[in-house]
């Protein structure tokens, strides 16, 4: 996916601002020394930089980087991806927030994170949990077929049973792994338009502007009469999942 940053705030930043409460979570637990790993553009890294001794964080869109840096100049960022970690024993945490439903190599991305946390080191995400916005993921899919245009799902959505064996077969210890539906507004007639250009980019692209917006209103007539409120879209069935582990 190619992400626009200041998109991205602009359309997804309630996306940052539950993602606080998984930064309280890591506060709880403690740690000297974390990695954001997914960070954005770096206002979750600078929460947790206020009580973490040393924050680096990675994220592979070098745009969303630039920007986190351009923001917090005074913390370390990188362009890396998040299954080729060079760090071995390092970290006392890996935190990430609403970043592993994108990536499919789960096992990779988990074997990398085991590896670069210490002893007794803490992994603390919260990302797309089974059946995550299934109507909407219909809706787009729909779309894109109806029009003759490639789609295939993209995202990861587990169940939690599902993502305890996983955490397990790479060696953590699951403390706990919780689903939650947060309420989730979009506000604006164009706020769930511009949410779909963002997360759907590589779909859209399919289509020219003209179509793009003829596809728009024809998911928005769909979502329409359960998901407007008159003043804010609700994003259908949305689904989280909370994950605490030790290496």
């Amino acid at each position: 996916m190619k992400w626009n940053a200041q998109k991205y705030q602009e359309t997804c930043g309630r996306v940052t601002e539950q993602g606080k409460k998984l930064v309280d979570i890591l506060r709880e637990i403690g740690g000297n020394k974390v990695l954001d790993l997914g960070c954005g553009t770096g206002v979750l890294t600078n929460e947790i930089a206020k009580f973490a001794h040393e924050v680096i964080g990675i994220d592979s869109s070098s745009e969303m980087i630039e920007k986190a840096a351009s923001m917090h100049p005074e913390l370390k960022f990188m362009v890396m991806d998040a299954c080729s970690l060079p760090w071995e024993n390092y970290f006392d945490a890996v935190f990430s927030n609403a970043v592993f439903h994108f990536i499919k190599a789960q096992d990779i991305l988990l074997y990398n994170i085991h590896r670069a946390l210490a002893q007794n080191g803490v992994l603390v995400c919260e990302f797309g949990a089974s059946g995550n916005i299934a109507e909407l993921l219909d809706a787009v899919a729909g779309a894109c077929i109806k029009r003759g245009k490639p789609y295939s799902m993209r995202f990861y959505y587990p169940k939690p049973e599902e993502y305890v064996l996983l955490l397990e077969r790479q060696g953590f210890c699951v403390k706990s792994v919780i689903t939650y539906n947060p309420d989730t507004k979009l506000k604006g007639e164009s706020g769930l338009g511009n949410w779909i250009n963002q997360i759907f980019c590589v779909e859209m692209e399919c289509f020219d502007i003209s179509e793009r917006e003829e596809v728009f209103k024809e998911i928005e007539n769909a979502l329409r009469p359960a998901q407007w409120d008159g003043s804010s879209w609700s994003l259908p069935n949305n689904r989280r999942m909370r994950v605490v582990a030790h290496k």
